[in-house]
């Protein structure tokens, strides 16, 4: 029997809340999919619960990265049936109408669990950020950050041949992990100075690519001291405050490129000039996945049922650094 309500986090002043709305009617493009776990994107939601990034549609409907089951397909679906397992750009929420656009919602590989499906999302705002950069074989390559994006680009850019890759983080836990997924060197800024550590490690010349993937603008200055002659600086982290910057000395004399890389402007038709649209790339990270060449598991540090989101937010509001995957799991 196809349910009539359906379960939901949504963000009230600065808490998350779960409330209980009625399932709409299925539209003929549709699916109705049953929820099995979904995954808290923490720099995102952090920034739209604290109002650092103010979007009232996602506050009311926080989350894109669901996985569950197809338990009902409008009469005029393609390539869908009931049984299916997706991932899909949905909020956070027992049950989920969605649409089966292939940038939306993709089927998930045999091979591949509905959790490891969930890092999907973030996953290709890693792999855009990493075609913005245009990593050469050979170049190397500093993540700042090494939370989910950041790790994820690690083994990115070591697929795409940088022969260094060094991750620079203010948590122990985290620059662990990027050791395990194939950092050759790690940096505590709290414990030395970054910008040193990374031209002793380059021979002098500093990093050629370097990746923000923390969402804090003053990161911003210290990237542009840490980066080669003609070095490359990609940002795409949600940032909202101003940083301030030496233009001439630490920018344009030393000719170096301030790179966007927001995912969701990344093409969904193919053409002449971008052949990599939104679909294709996560069908192309699903078969990483599937091939066991892009791990995400030890990313998971917590595990919820989704009653207890409201707690859980208490600590992504707190920028707690020991939770980085955390994955809400629905009855």
């Amino acid at each position: 029997m196809t349910p009539k309500t359906l379960k939901k986090v949504t963000f009230n002043d600065s808490k998350a809340e779960i409330v209980e709305e009625e399932i709409p009617s299925l539209e003929p493009h549709q699916i109705l999919v049953k929820t099995r776990v979904s995954l808290i994107s923490p720099g995102t939601e952090r920034a739209a619960l604290t109002r650092l990034w103010d979007d009232p549609g996602f506050r009311a409907s926080p989350g894109y990265a669901l996985a569950g089951d197809v338990i009902e397909v409008g009469n005029q679906v393609n390539g869908f049936m009931v049984g299916d397992r997706i991932i899909t750009l949905k909020n956070h929420a027992s049950y989920s109408i969605t649409s089966t656009e292939p940038w939306i919602t993709l089927k998930i590989p045999d091979g591949v669990s509905y959790e490891t499906a969930t890092f999907l999302p973030l996953a290709s705002v890693a792999l855009h950020a990493m075609r913005r950069s245009e990593l050469k074989l050979g170049d190397n390559f500093a993540v700042i950050g090494a939370g989910i994006i950041g790790l994820i680009a690690i083994q990115l850019a070591r697929m795409d041949g940088a022969w260094q890759v060094i991750a620079i983080d203010l948590a122990e836990n985290r620059l662990s992990l990027a050791r395990g997924y194939g950092a050759d060197v790690t940096i505590n800024p709290d414990k030395e100075e970054a910008v040193a550590r990374i031209f002793d490690e380059t021979n002098g010349s500093g990093a050629r690519t370097i990746l923000e993937a923390t969402g804090n603008t003053f990161v911003i200055p210290m990237a542009l001291k840490m980066a080669a002659i003609g070095g490359r600086i990609v940002c795409v982290g949600v940032m909202e405050e101003k940083a301030p910057i030496a233009l001439h000395k630490e920018f344009i004399q030393r000719e170096l490129s301030l790179i966007a890389a927001f995912q969701p402007f990344c093409p969904i038709t193919d053409n002449t000039y971008w052949r990599w649209t939104q679909q294709e790339n996560r069908r192309y990270l699903l078969e990483l996945m599937k091939a066991g060449k892009l791990q995400v598991g030890e990313m998971i540090t917590h595990r919820f049922n989704a009653i207890y989101a409201p707690d859980v937010y208490e600590k992504v509001k707190t920028g707690d650094q020991e939770m980085l995957g955390a994955v809400l799991e629905w009855d």
